[in-house]
């Protein structure tokens, strides 16, 4: 095998990584027990079928794994849901770009292994490998960035035409909120913050507030300078499309800054299990629109999809 490590050593090294991830809240605790539980399960797979160094791991037993049937909570045997599929290809592709950072390996075997895309209008939601991705590279090293603050206010469920309005006044930090102001066509609501979301705009919002004592008048996520709705909003797409280009989004055509806002829409809708908490989270007066932006085609679907589990 010379020196490449094995898959179970990797595994070790990567699920290392992402506990570190958890620390800094770039990965919330429910991630990593989703992503580890399910990274086991390909390695076992994939050892069940040969693969014992991560040179072997290809796209071919990748892709097996991705779409393997499985069986649901009642212990059913079938064709796993798209949703359990495209959330098995997050997962493997996810641990391979962490042995990638951690010099372990430079394959990707999830790269031409093509499923489903449920777009609305176009733009897809962020992946849940994806989000974790995002708050990775938006982290601030010296100072908190306008940047940060875009990606939490975007994640937290605000759409890039209210982004640059929010100020400092808007945080509820003790209540892990914060206000959206709407629009024409959004309702103003109190979007939920994750501990990521927290520290980040509590940290944006002492930088600009030593600049600007008012709090009604700090903005979090764009600059001081005057401008109008059009041009906040569009400032606000400059700095998520900078984030999405940085951590190689840039030349998906269907990832645009409303797919940072989209990944709101998916966690309410997962979360809550109903598609109405997706439209709360996100303004939304309709409820066909809200089930198009999380990805659930409710007409054909009779219900939330379970997560299947591989037969190893």
């Amino acid at each position: 095998m010379g020196r490449e490590p094995s898959l179970v050593h990797a595994v070790e090294q990567v699920l290392d990584a992402w506990a570190l991830m958890v620390t800094r809240d770039e990965m919330s605790v429910q991630t990593y027990d989703k992503f580890s539980l399910l990274l086991r399960r390909y390695t076992r797979y994939a050892t069940l079928r040969g693969v014992l160094v991560v040179g072997d791991a290809d796209e071919a037993i990748t892709e097996d794994f991705v779409n393997a049937q499985g069986r649901s909570r009642h212990g059913h045997v079938s064709e796993s849901a798209p949703a359990t599929r495209i959330l098995r290809r997050s997962v493997v592709r996810a641990a391979f770009r962490t042995l990638r950072e951690l010099g372990l390996s430079d394959q990707d075997p999830t790269r031409d292994v093509e499923l489903p895309t449920r777009t609305c209008e176009g733009v897809r939601a962020l992946s849940e490998d994806e989000a974790v991705l995002l708050r990775h590279h938006a982290a601030f090293v010296t100072r908190p960035t306008r940047h940060a603050a875009a990606a939490a206010l975007a994640l937290a469920g605000g759409h890039s035409g209210e982004i640059g309005h929010v100020t400092v006044a808007d945080l509820d930090l003790e209540g892990s909120r914060v206000w959206m102001h709407g629009a024409a066509k959004y309702d103003s609501r109190w979007c939920p913050l994750d501990a990521w979301g927290r520290h980040v705009l509590r940290e944006r919002a002492a930088r600009v507030t030593a600049q600007d004592a008012e709090a009604t008048t700090a903005r979090l996520a764009v600059s001081a300078v005057p401008g109008s709705d059009a041009s906040l909003q569009a400032r606000s797409c400059v700095a998520l499309g900078d984030l999405l280009r940085r951590i190689g989004l840039g030349t998906d055509p269907h990832v645009k800054p409303a797919s940072v806002t989209a990944r709101a829409a998916v966690e309410a809708f997962q979360s809550k299990g109903r598609i109405e908490a997706a439209a709360r989270r996100l303004g939304l007066r309709s409820l066909d629109r809200a089930a198009a932006v999380a990805g659930y085609a409710w007409h054909t679907e009779p219900g939330h999809p379970e997560e299947g589990t591989p037969d190893a």
